[in-house]
């Protein structure tokens, strides 16, 4: 199982919950702002930047500020896999249902020190040094994780690794 971002969380969260679902997870760039005390007062900011342009001009405005990386710290990196990003008509509520979750999941070492699957935790060359350092704080958490520095970007990178 693989994962991008929010993505990472729901690997890792599937693979704690599902244990014969989940042998291995590839966790890429990982936001577990919730464990990074300098993430609180972007995530603020973010949040309130979210609610602004959703009250003028709908959820669309909303999802493009994500994807056009003017999330300082909820959106971090987001423009490299815009192109790359689901705009169907259910993304950018989808969108909006998933980013409060991304401040709320914690790294809980009771639940993890019982995680039976390998974990990988991957980075890119253009990984914005805030999800580098949650990246890190995943790979000091999660028993076992082992990291790993693509040395190329992109989608094409990350399907790289998998393959």
């Amino acid at each position: 199982m693989a994962g991008l971002g929010f993505g990472a969380v729901v690997a890792l969260e599937m693979a704690l919950a599902d244990p014969d679902l989940v042998a291995r997870a590839f966790l890429v760039e990982p936001p577990v702002f919730a464990a990074l005390k300098e993430a609180t007062e972007g995530m603020s900011a973010d949040v309130e930047a979210i609610r602004t342009a959703a009250a003028d001009g709908g959820e669309d405005a909303a999802y493009e500020l994500f994807l056009r990386g003017r999330l300082r710290t909820l959106g971090a990196g987001a423009e490299r896999f815009a192109e790359d990003a689901d705009r169907g008509p259910a993304a950018p509520r989808s969108f909006l249902i998933e980013v409060p979750a991304v401040p709320a999941w914690s790294l809980d070492p009771v639940r993890l020190a019982g995680l039976e699957a390998e974990i990988t935790v991957v980075t890119l060359p253009s990984t914005p040094p805030l999800l580098a350092r949650a990246a890190e704080t995943v790979i000091d958490r999660v028993p076992g994780a082992e990291p790993v520095h693509s040395s190329r970007d992109g989608v094409a990178a990350i399907a790289a690794l998998l393959a």
